[in-house]
């Protein structure tokens, strides 16, 4: 499949933009694919990761007691961006000058950041911040029809900021909720995406997860990340049991559905409805 690139160079005339039209893959309803357009907003807007960060295997990590940042970006259509969607992210808001290709993203905190857009392409991104060396993020050029189904959609996202004071029982159970409902959105994500593996490096959770099942953690072994999703200890270990009680109910796993990722997102919503 050919893909489009444009490459970038600030007032530099023999630097010319490398278009070429691709045929569009129609194999999920659910999707926008972005091998059709040229536009460098529109590519833009899809999940980006540090093309260096995977080729270390940082995703496979599965050592709990070492903890490597995972670089990416996340950009929306409605303006919004998520920086480093899996760890210590930030959210915020983005703009283009297409004429100086520079991305200026203004975050929830106030603080800035400008990066140089150097080269876009369906499945790949240079971009250069400040004064650090330019890096490449790939992506699969690949996007959610809708914005609300992005798993790591600002909004979405929510539960994973540590409260200011001390939760009531019903915020407490709500942003439990909203926790399944963003792991509902991400295996589905995974599974529109065709995916070969799944990975859940990085992001705060109680669960464990299998081909065909889904349990929690041990109290005693709840990680520093689901901790910091709530107002304290005592608030993250009472999430925890909400739930665990509502994991001990029996649920419908989809027998006819050869993917077990997708299998988990359909019951990852029944049990986001039975804690309602």
């Amino acid at each position: 499949m050919v893909f489009t690139t444009i490459f970038f160079g600030c007032n530099n005339k023999n630097n010319k933009e490398v278009a070429h039209t691709v045929v569009k893959d129609t194999t999920s309803n659910s999707l926008v694919f972005l091998s059709a357009t040229n536009t460098m907003s529109q590519l833009l807007c899809q999940n980006w990761e540090d093309k260096q960060d995977i080729d270390d295997g940082i995703l496979s990590n599965s050592s709990n007691n070492l903890e490597i940042p995972f670089h990416g970006y996340s950009f929306f259509e409605d303006g919004s961006v998520v920086q480093n969607p899996r760890d210590n992210f930030k959210v915020g808001n983005w703009t283009l000058d297409e004429q100086s290709k520079h991305i200026l993203i203004v975050f929830d905190d106030g603080t800035k950041l400008d990066c140089q857009l150097n080269a876009i392409g369906v499945k790949s991104l240079l971009l250069k911040t400040g004064k650090s060396k330019t890096v490449k993020y790939v992506g699969d050029g690949k996007r959610q029809s809708n914005l609300s189904d992005e798993p790591f959609y600002p909004t979405n996202n929510k539960w994973r900021i540590k409260p200011t004071h001390a939760a009531a029982d019903s915020a407490i159970k709500n942003r439990v909720i909203e926790c399944v409902n963003f792991y509902h959105k991400f295996f589905k994500n995974n599974a529109d995406h065709e995916l070969p593996s799944i990975s859940f490096y990085g992001l705060p959770t109680c669960f464990k997860w299998y081909s065909g099942g889904i349990s929690i953690i041990k109290k005693e072994n709840i990680g520093q990340k689901w901790i910091d999703c709530f107002y304290n200890k005592d608030q993250a270990l009472q999430a925890e049991q909400i739930l665990e009680n509502a994991i001990s109910k029996k649920y419908k796993w989809n027998r006819q559905e050869t993917k077990w990722v997708r299998q988990s997102a359909d019951v990852l919503l029944q049990i986001s409805d039975s804690i309602k």
